[in-house]
């Protein structure tokens, strides 16, 4: 382990980032969770990396605003919107968001 933490953590990041970039572009149905909930991923995660970037004082832009904390932010009323929006539709429509547990 030659890798400070910080760098390590910045791998890992950009690692998951990768894997939810191709989720992301796999499902390519707008309407799917699974493309709902991946770009929700993929926006927190953007702010986790620009707030270690910060941290890490690697871009002077990012050590003096808190950018990463707007991000995350937005990544929470994207998903709060998400879940609003999904629920509103399925009541509209009389579908149940998910399927009761059926005893066998």
């Amino acid at each position: 382990f030659s890798l400070p933490f910080g760098n390590l953590t910045l791998v890992l990041l950009l690692i998951a980032l990768g894997i939810f970039v191709w989720l992301t572009a796999r499902s390519r149905n707008i309407k799917s969770f699974q493309f709902q909930i991946s770009i929700f991923i993929l926006i927190w995660m953007t702010g986790e990396i620009v707030d270690l970037l910060g941290e890490e004082g690697v871009v002077a832009l990012f050590s003096t605003s808190e950018i990463g904390v707007y991000v995350h932010v937005l990544a929470m009323a994207m998903f709060s919107a998400m879940l609003w929006i999904r629920f509103y539709l399925s009541e509209r429509s009389g579908k149940r968001i998910a399927d009761a547990l059926q005893e066998s």
